[in-house]
């Protein structure tokens, strides 16, 4: 593994790396494809400073600094290559690139120039809440590149999604059969009404 910024002279695929995850299958697939097109990954991992303290008021908080704060891009650094080495193991070719600032930003800054972007599959508990502000559809539509997107089942995630999709369902038909009935049992299926 290397860091640091691309070096230029062959084709780029970006894999953008799950802080949660991992993405360990978007990397596996990007290594293997990297290999048959003769380009180089690059594993992506947007970080942000974590945020200070507040309390009421928008002063700042008093408080003892007892020990020094470990630098945030270093410790993004080790926790990317820590999940790259776990996903294709310590001695893949694969630069490891952390970036500070939030995931869309980084990812289309970092897929400037590549050959494509690979994405993870969404995490199953945001594809089941309405309104959810999912990362690759507002990735695809503005990339500069050919985005690939890992499907639900290459991730582990198929199992998730049929449960959630049942517990949708289920929400659906029972919240359907006591529209308007507050307190009432549903109507049963079958046998007689009374």
């Amino acid at each position: 593994m290397t860091t640091g910024a691309p070096s230029g002279d062959r084709p780029r695929i970006v894999v953008a790396i799950s802080p949660r995850s991992g993405s360990p299958e978007a990397l596996r697939w990007a290594v293997g494809e990297a290999e048959r097109r003769g380009a180089e990954v690059e594993a992506v991992m947007a970080w942000r400073p974590p945020r200070p303290p507040s309390v009421p008021g928008n002063r700042p908080p008093a408080m003892l600094v007892t020990e020094q704060e470990p630098d945030p891009e270093q410790a993004a650094q080790e926790r990317l290559s820590a999940l790259v080495a776990a996903a294709v193991g310590p001695d893949a070719d694969v630069r490891c690139r952390p970036m500070h600032g939030g995931a869309r930003s980084v990812l289309l800054r970092a897929a400037t120039g590549a050959e494509m972007l690979v994405l993870d599959a969404p995490r199953v508990s945001k594809i089941s809440v309405p309104g959810a502000r999912l990362l690759a559809p507002r990735i695809m539509f503005a990339s500069p590149c050919p985005v690939v997107l890992m499907p639900a089942g290459a991730s582990g995630a198929a199992g998730e999604l049929r449960r959630a999709a049942a517990g949708l369902a289920s929400a659906a038909v029972h919240a359907a059969g006591t529209a308007g009935r507050p307190g009432l049992p549903p109507v049963p299926r079958s046998g007689p009404v009374p």
